[in-house]
């Protein structure tokens, strides 16, 4: 049986993938990420990995990157290497004068990658600009989540909810508005707004809640239940100083809402009054632990007894009761 010999083309093939692994091992990929980089982009056997593809490695060590950093980059997001060499160069240039320092910028590639193959990076950047966002709070912005550069609008139904929300462009809170919705699916939002009627309140009362605490809609449902299973149920708290109030929700329900009530239902009973009364339960929930510490259970006459309560209240924090509904 006669050997066929491979042919010159093949042998070309051949040469060009060492070449390519050889290229990629340099700069810290192992063989089975070499191998998922092929499988992901084959046409990377077909060019010069030395000519076509170790100068758009050479952007990313221009930007001070490591060669672990790079391996990472490369196998998360392998179009950097079928990108034009200008557009990553451009694209590096710009961000690094919207990131100011490198280990912004780094970080920033780093959780998206695809933002340096961007072919329309300036306008995205001017976009998010147009809702106030400057300097260090532009940087804040896309460091959170760096992907919001690969789209440079909002769908009519987030620019909706960020009208409905009603904060004044003007205020500082918008630009958390917007960060909040473009970071998150409508859907997620809209379901955290039906999650708080669920749970007793009124459209009208929800919204009222969402227009003064938008922080709210960052809290997972399970979360939202917690707090108002415990302030209805417990706190004996009525819907509208839930409304007027809602601060109450950006805070720890085990770490603060929980064991501060429970030395206050505790100082009522020595006190041989019957419920909390609720006017000042504000000020003492937003004190300090020190503070609440030393002007509310150390300036009582029967303070040991108040700060076991308090300490074993910290300590049974895993100890949730379960979630009861009386609607």
């Amino acid at each position: 049986m006669v050997r066929k010999e491979p042919s010159l083309g093949r042998l070309k093939t051949l040469v060009k993938v060492e070449q390519l692994a050889d290229m990629l091992n340099r700069h810290g990929c192992t063989e089975d990420q070499i191998a998922k980089i092929i499988r992901l982009r084959p046409t990377l056997t077909t060019v010069s990995a030395e000519r076509v593809l170790e100068p758009k490695i050479k952007v990313l060590i221009d930007l001070g990157m490591e060669t672990e950093n790079i391996a990472k980059i490369v196998v998360r997001h392998t179009a950097i290497l079928t990108s034009k060499q200008e557009i990553l160069r451009s694209n590096s240039d710009f961000l690094r004068t919207v990131f100011q320092t490198k280990d912004f910028l780094i970080t920033a590639i780093m959780r998206s990658p695809s933002i340096l193959c961007l072919k329309a990076l300036k306008p995205s950047v001017a976009f998010w600009e147009g809702f106030g966002f400057r300097g260090i709070e532009l940087i804040k912005f896309l460091l959170f989540n760096p992907r919001v550069l690969t789209y440079s609008s909002l769908t009519p139904e987030q620019l909706d909810l960020i009208r409905k929300i009603g904060i004044q462009k003007e205020k500082k809170m918008y630009k958390y508005v917007v960060s909040m919705v473009a970071n998150n699916r409508i859907e997620v939002l809209q379901v955290k707004i039906d999650n708080l009627q669920l749970c007793g309140l009124s459209p009208e009362e929800a919204w009222e809640i969402v227009r003064a605490e938008p922080s709210v809609l960052t809290k997972s449902e399970e979360n939202v239940k917690k707090k108002m299973n415990f302030m209805f149920n417990h706190m004996q708290l009525s819907v509208n100083y839930v409304t007027k109030h809602p601060r109450m929700f950006t805070m720890s329900l085990d770490k603060v809402m929980r064991p501060r009530f429970l030395v206050l239902q505790s100082m009522t009973a020595m006190n041989g009054a019957g419920q909390v009364n609720p006017r000042g339960l504000l000020t003492i929930l937003m004190m300090t632990q020190a503070k609440f510490v030393a002007r509310i259970i150390q300036a009582h006459p029967e303070y040991a007894a108040l700060w076991t309560v308090y300490k074993n209240a910290l300590a049974n924090v895993s100890k949730s009761p379960k979630v009861k509904w009386r609607y």
